[in-house]
């Protein structure tokens, strides 16, 4: 399978059209204090079963989807620091052995969509993204965008661009299933519209690409997930909708990210920050599952504080750190200290970074590509 560099093809088309740095889905190059500052927390959302079939049409009309819970409204992508969103959005999801499911309802006075084959740069216009890293280690990650004509831009990613990580476009989520409803015109610019709905069915079985094998969810299953709105300051010429330019550099306006769980950064490729999403086998109006987040991520989280200081370390003194006590960790409290053993090797150009806690039994490491391994202290 061909593998193609987003990046890349981010360079080809700034090139053509002069557009500005395409945040949202491509940002690779990122300022070298960005996870100086202590990250958001994720957001959670437990996940439930639906009473019945759930048909993919876009209404949204079955008892079990009236009955799921929506999200938090959508935010910024950097958190509340910045501006609410000028639209809202919002979505909720349900579970079966086949598939999950996604609904969003996306406010918009002006939906257009021109992008219609598959696997265009959807996020050119207006849309919807899916992120899903099933087993939380920030590679092997998948990522869907869907447009108001439901045209679909999905692709696998081994690992984040900032490791190094190369999309492969031409990988597809098999036997996906999409729909959208709009209250209001489409592309008509005389009109002002209310919003449009996407409702999304991705086979668990279909998450899967070459060597790396699908995770299928049962109860008590925990994935890494976060969606995001990308929305355009638009124009008219000719009768049709157009990004906006800025008059004075003639480039297309920054397009707005608005997201579930804030990043903290404009940069939707940084898995560790991604939402929670818990599989409860309960059925959807029943018995509510409270979200309890296992001490293990909580360890991932400090494990990820360490490699960030490391790099952090290595900007500044050309060399990583030989040990924890040169590391200044900001974001780890005093009683997470006391019960966890912090380790770092450093030496040129190569480091580790090592966070163990007896009483749970685990161990969490992560390389220097940026994967996270999680395993047991003892057998």
């Amino acid at each position: 399978m061909k593998i193609l560099n987003l990046l890349t093809l981010k360079d080809n088309f700034l090139s053509k059209t002069g557009a500005l740095l395409l945040a949202g889905a491509f940002t690779g190059m990122i300022s070298p204090n960005i996870f100086a500052q202590a990250p958001p927390i994720p957001k959670n959302y437990v996940c439930y079963q639906p009473k019945s079939k759930i048909i993919i049409d876009g209404k949204l009309d079955e008892k079990s989807w009236k009955q799921a819970e929506w999200t938090d409204l959508f935010e910024d992508i950097e958190g509340p620091k910045k501006p609410a969103p000028l639209q809202k959005t919002r979505a909720k999801m349900l579970w079966d052995e086949q598939y999950l499911y996604i609904a969003a309802e996306i406010e918009e006075e002006d939906i257009w969509a021109y992008q219609n084959q598959k696997d265009q740069v959807v996020f050119m216009e207006n849309d919807f993204e899916v992120f899903i890293d099933p087993d939380g280690d920030t590679h092997n990650y998948y990522e869907l965008e869907i447009n108001a004509i439901n045209n679909s831009f999905d692709l696998f990613l081994p690992k984040p661009y900032r490791n190094g990580g190369r999309a492969a476009i031409p990988w597809n989520i098999d036997g996906l299933k999409s729909a959208v409803t709009i209250d209001g015109t489409l592309n008509d610019i005389s009109k002002r519209d209310k919003k449009w709905i996407l409702e999304i069915a991705i086979p668990h079985a279909s998450l899967k690409h070459e060597d790396i094998p699908a995770v299928i969810p049962t109860d008590g299953s925990l994935w890494r997930i976060n969606f995001s709105r990308v929305n355009w300051h638009h124009d008219f010429e000719d009768g049709k909708y157009l990004r906006k330019k800025n008059p004075e550099t003639k480039r297309n306006l920054p397009e707005f990210n608005w997201v579930w769980s804030p990043q903290g950064v404009i940069n939707m490729h940084v898995p560790e920050r991604w939402g929670y999403l818990l599989f409860a086998k309960e059925t959807v109006g029943k018995k509510k599952v409270p979200f309890q987040l296992p001490y293990v991520e909580k360890m991932k989280l400090m494990a990820r504080e360490v490699y960030e200081k490391q790099r952090e370390y290595f900007r500044v003194h050309k060399h990583y750190a030989a040990n924890i006590d040169e590391l200044h960790l900001d974001n780890v409290s005093e009683s997470d200290r006391k019960v966890n053993i912090f380790e770092t090797e450093g030496s040129g150009n190569h480091f580790k970074v090592l966070v163990s806690n007896e009483k749970e039994n685990k161990k969490v490491s992560v390389a220097m590509d940026g994967l996270v391994t999680v395993s047991d202290l003892k057998p």
